[in-house]
């Protein structure tokens, strides 16, 4: 692989630098200060879901535990995404579409997910694919933009402009699910726990057919017609295995074995009544992580993680053209890391980890036969916690080996504006970079092995609030944001067939996203809840002033998302009622004629009751999705399903 230059201004990069060196003083000369407990050193890790710590978290957090989701009449991982601001998916429709995320303008490679504690990756495309994660073993799902507020974590998992984080359920007993849905959606579901000693085992596996051959209407100038949707067949199949091991009140060891398999029919373009297509992908990913946590003294604790991942994609074309032919790929990943906290005082946290990992990819192309990347990352992090004020300041030092190296700095800050009051004030500033894929680089007819990585820079000040008025609770957040993407990869077509991948375009984004939760307990067995959020985001094309789309908003990024569900608890069924859409956005950054995609807005129902037994319990769900079978794209030309229905039984034991 060739060496990269990284390119940047030496005193904006001096500057920085300084800056951040400041913050880290004045953290470290204010430890003398009377304050309350840091926490303790193994439990330093925030725990998701609860609604207080996201309004006093330092940097944007976003939450939805099981009982939200259940509450909101969540479906699928895509619907739980709706439910979080800032967050632009792209979904290819169906069940088995792909469906990706970007946070606040960023594209999708800038956003990391991670599975119980750990970092997903896929270094051939750099984008993770949620649909393979269910939601029938999900214990809670959060967006943190920004670092999150724990720093007793792997580096890698600050090393992206905003992390979604998955942590499954470690459940005991006995869990069944059987969910059957339109176009013969067919999903069952089982899971088991249980504690034995110090030991806790569970497995889970679950698996998805679809046909997926919904209705949509086709317009031609003055012509509709009712089609449905071809070669859009899937079978999907998932497992895992966990273990924890707590070996003594100061050791703890978690274990995890994850297989996936997914054989599915790609469905094509619908476009002036042609959507013929035979291409077919069959996608697998096994990986084993093992991780451990251990209290070395009273204010010195240790963490590491290890783990390997293999992923292969087969994708198969039987109708080439362009140059487009079948082609197999496959990754492998081998990773470590190592994590020491120190608490000094009560009142100050500091944090060293070190990470080290490489990948590989080879394929049956001749174009592409095989590449590789060893990756080094370090971080140092120092938090304080006062009676009104935490402080965190990060460095990230990051080592791409022969292709590009960079110090980044972030500084986030929480103040509570009354002692008696949940209201607080939150700034943070993030510098990050993020290097281009194996695809970008490597791929036929399409990568540029001169890409250089690009360049972030974001800005975020917001203010939170929960209070408590009699039998009425009140919560929200409200954050303002600036971001900047530079030396942003884009593709640009060289003829009708070859494509480049380049390095072209400024981008900057101001914003503004909004969460807010209203409950009402009207009496001890029933009460009313609206939640909505909000987002405003200007995600403008900053390149070239003399350019006829310079300040246009960039493609596939709406400047209104939101979203809000009503819902009912009480004895009987318990109903939930949500509303979701978009404005208007372009599939060209140059909003070309005939690439305006209008903006939609679609509802859903759910009722849902559960039923105990002696021992266990019964849960029957019903929704109603698209209720108004409203039909629009999220990505041109790839209509996603009308209305439809998904009915569960759910047995507890």
């Amino acid at each position: 692989m060739r060496t990269y230059t990284l390119v940047r201004e030496q005193d904006e990069v001096i500057m920085k630098h300084r800056i951040f060196i400041f913050v880290l003083l004045c953290t470290v000369c204010c430890c003398g200060v009377e304050a309350q407990v840091v926490g303790d050193s193994i439990a330093e890790v925030t725990v998701v879901g609860k609604r207080g710590n996201e309004v006093a978290s330092a940097a944007t957090v976003h939450s939805l535990n099981m009982g939200d989701m259940m509450q909101r009449g969540v479906t699928d991982i895509a619907d739980a995404i709706h439910r979080l601001p800032g967050i632009t998916l792209r979904d290819y429709g169906g069940a088995g579409g792909v469906k990706t995320v970007s946070v606040r303008g960023f594209g999708s490679q800038h956003t990391g997910v991670s599975y119980d504690g750990i970092m997903l990756s896929d270094c051939q495309t750099g984008e993770i694919d949620l649909h393979r994660y269910t939601l029938d073993n999900m214990k809670s799902l959060s967006l943190a933009v920004g670092d999150k507020d724990e720093i007793f974590a792997p580096a890698r998992a600050i090393s992206t402009a905003a992390t979604l984080n998955i942590e499954t359920e470690k459940r005991e007993g006995l869990l069944c699910k059987l969910s059957y849905g339109s176009w013969n959606q067919v999903n069952p579901m089982i899971s088991y726990g249980k504690w034995m000693g110090r030991l806790f085992l569970s497995a889970n596996a679950d698996y998805l057919h679809a046909d997926n051959d919904y209705p949509y209407t086709l317009y031609n100038i003055g012509t509709r017609t009712r089609e449905h949707r071809a070669n859009s067949a899937m079978d999907q199949g998932h497992g895992e295995v966990d273990l924890r091991w707590l070996a003594s009140e100061k050791a703890q060891i978690d274990a995890k074995i994850y297989y996936y398999d997914n054989d599915r029919e790609l469905p094509g373009v619908v476009h002036y009544y042609t959507d013929e297509n035979d291409e077919n992908l069959r996608e697998r990913n096994m990986f084993v992580q093992l991780g451990g946590r251990f209290r070395l003294a009273d204010r010195l604790s240790l963490r590491a993680n290890g783990k390997w991942n293999w992923a292969s994609t087969d994708y198969h074309n039987g109708m080439p053209s362009g140059g487009v032919t079948s082609s197999e790929y496959w990754q492998r990943e081998y990773y470590g890391n190592a994590c020491l906290l120190y608490t000094p005082v009560e009142a100050l946290a500091l944090d060293y980890s070190i990470d080290y990992f490489v990948n590989n990819i080879n394929s049956s192309l001749a174009q592409m036969a095989s590449a590789d990347r060893k990756s080094l990352l370090q971080s140092a992090s120092a938090k304080l916690r006062l009676d009104r004020l935490t402080l965190i300041c990060r460095a990230i030092w990051s080592n791409y080996m022969g292709e590009a190296h960079r110090l980044s700095p972030s500084v986030s800050m929480s103040f509570r504006l009354a002692k008696d009051k949940e209201y607080y004030l939150r700034m943070s500033y993030k510098s990050i970079f993020r290097m281009p894929t194996f695809k970008e680089l490597y791929y036929f007819h399409l990568g540029d092995q001169a890409l250089k990585p690009e360049n972030t820079n974001q800005v975020n000040l917001g203010l939170t609030a929960s209070e408590r008025v009699g039998k009425t609770h009140l919560s929200a957040t409200v954050d303002a944001y600036y971001n900047r993407v530079s030396d942003k990869i884009v593709s640009v077509p060289i003829n009708m067939f070859v494509w480049r991948n380049i390095n072209m375009a400024r981008v900057d984004a101001l914003g503004l996203d909004f969460s807010g939760e209203i409950s009402y307990n009207i009496n001890k067995v029933q009460s009313l809840a609206l939640y909505a959020n909000y987002s405003l985001q200007r995600v403008k094309n900053m390149t070239d002033s003399e350019s006829t789309h310079y300040e246009k908003q960039i493609a596939y990024t709406p400047e209104h998302v939101g979203s809000a569900t009503l819902s009912w608890q009480n004895p009987w069924v318990n109903l939930s009622v949500t509303g979701d859409g978009m404005t208007e956005r372009w599939t060209t950054n140059e909003h070309s004629d005939g690439t305006r995609m209008p903006g939609y807005m679609e509802f859903s129902a759910t009722a849902y009751r559960t039923f105990a037994l002696r021992n266990s319990e019964i849960t029957l769900r019903a929704s109603m999705m698209n209720l108004f079978d409203k039909q629009y794209d999220v990505v041109a030309h790839y209509p996603m399903p009308g209305r439809s229905w998904k009915i569960s039984l759910t047995f507890k034991y």
